[in-house]
């Protein structure tokens, strides 16, 4: 074998070593479309999940027209949901939406429920007396009876119409601190009978 030959043949060997390398590296999984997929692996229709508190008091409710799960993200899409909040000492809150998600609780976060499109949260004690919020989206965080947005909010409340820029709600607590911005201030009217 000449010089040249044994040139040419190393550079084959150390072509096809590296060629064989290249197709085992993860680089170049992404690189030919082998990326992993987020195909959903359940789904359940007209579906109705209790969520218990460690003592055994039922804490919520959330129910939905179609719950479909996504496991590479670990979240769940909601179509219709309707989410009951359970006090020890009130009356529930129904919060419902066109659309929604729940995420699971994880290691770095705890279990939200996001929703959206037409969303409305409402409350009526056994008096008569109620509160009635509509906004655009909600995020509730049911462990702690918990929500807040920073959409536009309406809350009807027996005499009173109030308008908002955000919410940060405290359903246990029966608190609610309003948002407001340059654009749009707190504002509450007074109504001569109670809207429903």
């Amino acid at each position: 074998m000449t010089g040249r030959q044994i040139t040419i043949s190393s550079s084959i060997v150390l072509f096809a070593i590296a060629l064989s390398l290249f197709l085992e590296d993860p680089i170049s999984d992404s690189l030919s479309g082998n990326v992993p997929r987020n195909d959903p692996d359940l789904y359940m229709l007209n579906a109705h999940i209790k969520r218990y508190a460690n003592d055994g008091f039922l804490a919520y409710q959330l129910s939905a027209d179609r719950f479909t799960h996504f496991p590479l993200t670990n979240l769940t899409t909601l179509v219709t949901p309707n989410l009951t909040l359970l006090s020890r000492d009130s009356t529930p809150w129904e919060i419902n939406a066109e659309q929604g998600r729940l995420m699971s609780k994880s290691p770095f976060r705890e279990e939200i429920v996001e929703l959206w499109n037409n969303v409305a949260a409402h409350k009526e004690e056994s008096n008569g007396r109620f509160i009635k919020i509509k906004t655009d989206s909600l995020t509730v965080f049911p462990d702690k009876n918990y929500a807040e947005t920073n959409e536009t909010i309406y809350i009807t409340e027996n005499n009173t119409v109030t308008t908002a820029a955000g919410l940060r709600a405290n359903f246990e607590a029966s608190t609610f601190v309003l948002l407001s911005s340059k654009v749009q201030r707190v504002k509450t009217i007074h109504t001569s009978s109670g809207h429903r």
